[in-house]
């Protein structure tokens, strides 16, 4: 069950300047899964991680990541994760915040998005071209601003693409989950590892009633929560160490 009322300070999302609230939730691989008959699939996206050789950026919470969301569709964010925030920084004016609200958790996301054109992803995807050249101005202009103390800006000239990791997306209609929208997402990263992950989207004022529709529904469905919860960023980086390291 989603553990409404620890450590999370409900008053203070339902009241946050955030632009939206996630709710997420690790399921088990072995357990129950989730009925079909209450999923429609979105289609599969392949994520990469922009940064350093050895994940500096990430280091510091800054995380660039592209997507290829389906044949010519592609997009980058940059996104800032502070821990235990519910106000904070808001970034460059059109940035969006969400708050990512976990067992007993909850992380602030600043995020700055761009739709990328599809002819400079291939480039970069197909034919070397540099991998920043994807950022936007706006984004580039943040990203100075979020560099680790001591390092050059002309970093960012040289930054690589990290990943796959391959994401299967699916629906949860509405008419089975009436507050926010419910995703349930399935990852496959390089290693194998794989991970299952439910989550719901919603206003910061919906979050409360949110969370008791999603406990509601793992209940209904018989749906296994898996022990503990890491982020699927975590997870990611933790295996790009360990494959530079030769683990």
């Amino acid at each position: 069950m989603f553990p409404l009322p620890d450590g999370i300070d409900w008053r203070g999302v339902g009241d946050s300047d955030a632009d939206s609230v996630e709710l997420k939730m690790l399921l088990t691989l072995d357990g129950e899964p989730v009925p079909t008959e209450t999923t429609r699939r979105r289609g599969a996206r392949r994520i990469y991680l922009l940064d350093t050789p050895d994940l500096d950026l990430c280091g510091v919470g800054v995380h660039v990541r592209v997507r290829r969301r389906g044949p010519r569709r592609f997009d980058l964010v940059v996104r800032v994760r502070d821990r235990d925030r519910v106000t904070g920084r808001r970034g460059p004016e059109e940035a969006r915040v969400e708050l990512d609200v976990l067992p007993g958790n909850l992380l602030r996301t600043t995020e700055l998005r761009r739709t990328v054109d599809p002819d400079a992803a291939v480039a970069c995807f197909e034919d070397g071209a540099p991998p920043a050249a994807l950022l936007s101005g706006a984004q580039r202009r943040w990203l100075r601003t979020l560099l680790p103390e001591g390092m050059s800006e002309s970093v960012l000239d040289d930054l690589v693409l990290h990943g796959p990791l391959t994401t299967h997306r699916y629906r949860v209609p509405r008419s089975r989950f009436t507050v926010g929208r419910a995703f349930l997402e399935h990852c496959r990263y390089p290693s194998g590892l794989e991970l299952r992950e439910l989550s719901v989207k919603c206003r910061p004022a919906d979050a409360p009633r949110a969370a008791v529709a999603l406990a509601r529904f793992l209940a209904d469905h018989r749906i296994q929560v898996a022990r503990g919860h890491r982020t699927k960023t975590a997870l990611w980086l933790e295996e790009i160490r360990d494959s530079r390291a030769g683990v």
